[in-house]
């Protein structure tokens, strides 16, 4: 009896945040670090893990069970423990201490951003002046670096532990409203996924692909980039399964957006399916491809030239071959091509001239 007893804790399942500076941690299928990464977790973001005596952790996260290294992980009870305090602390600070009102300010958004939850969950607790003092410093940033836009978001979807927790969203849009920001809604449903959207019914179709940064920007800097669409981002997360539908489609559709900021990132998710896509996607992918490097050639050979991102040269040349169809085409575009390297880019031509007789070689087949 007492062995068994000792055994509960152990294999209780416990909530989670990540401990990782790079603000993402990968889950992986098998406990190792050389085991394939399956998805990643980003920070804010609430996991299930079960706690044991090994190094590596068995975690459930939204649709995909896998594992991550003890090192990663910090425990929801003591971050919630730790915020419960500061809550406590930052009330009965000096209030005319304006140095350390201001750096308690500042804390008080980083601590609701990256464990939102935990936050709200902490505040629930607290007595009624301390509520309302801290609303009134949600009122009031002072680091103009916060990013109201990403707190919000994390805030709404997030089911509220208690009834007061809308006075913390209310006192955001406030503050958003003093520096002329509208929020964007970025709630996600995940319940309402399609079935076949989820990656545990057939999880070839899933992202394989994970790198640190995209355009010399950190990865997490585009998955909480509010411009971006929410199923986009959990394809790249490990979270979303390809199929033949509209909402696949739709994060696909996002490669020819003009807005130069999110275009890398949704380069990146493209040139991921194109790795992994079957039949039925590939029909529909091949004008993507043939539009896009009419578009954005010269953004195409950087990519293509930057180390950080494997692009599937041979599947793109492939499939503009593939739509081209005639030799009459290949010209017509060849001109086109020729003409964009030499007033956008000229020192892509070896590249240009590489690329196009790949595609000749495809059009020849």
């Amino acid at each position: 009896m007492l062995s068994l007893f000792g055994l509960i804790p152990l294999n209780a399942q416990e909530f989670g945040y990540i401990n990782d500076p790079d603000g993402y941690t990968n889950l992986r299928l098998e406990p190792s670090g050389k085991s394939d990464i399956i998805g990643i977790i980003l920070t804010g973001q609430e996991f299930t893990y079960f706690p044991d005596n090994s190094d590596w952790l068995k975690v459930d996260f939204i649709n995909r069970t896998g594992y991550m290294h003890k090192s990663r992980i910090k425990d929801f009870k003591k971050v919630n423990a730790e915020i419960d305090q500061f809550f406590q602390g930052f009330y009965s600070a000096d209030r005319n201490n304006v140095e350390l009102g201001e750096g308690n300010n500042e804390k008080l958004f980083l601590l609701t951003q990256d464990y939102p939850l935990a936050t709200l969950t902490a505040f629930c607790k607290q007595r009624k002046e301390i509520q309302v003092f801290l609303i009134s410093e949600y009122e009031s940033p002072i680091h103009d670096l916060i990013d109201l836009q990403l707190i919000y978001s994390r805030l709404i979807n997030i089911k509220s532990p208690c009834s007061e927790t809308y006075k913390i969203t209310d006192a955001l849009k406030i503050a958003a409203s003093n520096i002329g920001l509208k929020f964007k809604d970025l709630q996600i449903d995940y319940a309402k996924i399609p079935v076949e959207n989820n990656p545990q019914t057939k999880s070839n179709l899933t992202n394989k692909n994970f790198i640190a940064r995209i355009n010399n920007k950190p990865l997490s800097y585009y998955l909480n980039h509010p411009e971006i669409d929410k199923y986009s981002k959990m394809f790249y997360q490990g979270q979303f399964q390809l199929y033949d539908n509209s909402e696949t489609f739709g994060f696909l559709d996002s490669l020819m957006t003009k807005n130069n900021d999110t275009r890398p990132f949704y380069f990146y998710v493209f040139n991921s399916v194109l790795s992994i896509s079957d039949g039925a996607l590939s029909e529909y992918v091949v004008e993507i491809c043939l539009d896009y490097f009419k578009s954005y050639t010269c953004d195409f050979i950087s990519f293509d030239r930057n180390s950080e991102i494997a692009v599937f040269k041979t599947t793109w040349t492939d499939f503009i071959g593939w739509q081209l169809y005639t030799k009459a085409e290949y010209d017509k575009f060849t001109v086109l091509i020729d003409k964009k390297i030499k007033n956008q880019c000229p020192d892509f031509i070896n590249d240009w001239n590489s690329l196009k007789n790949e595609i000749k070689t495809k059009l020849d087949e």
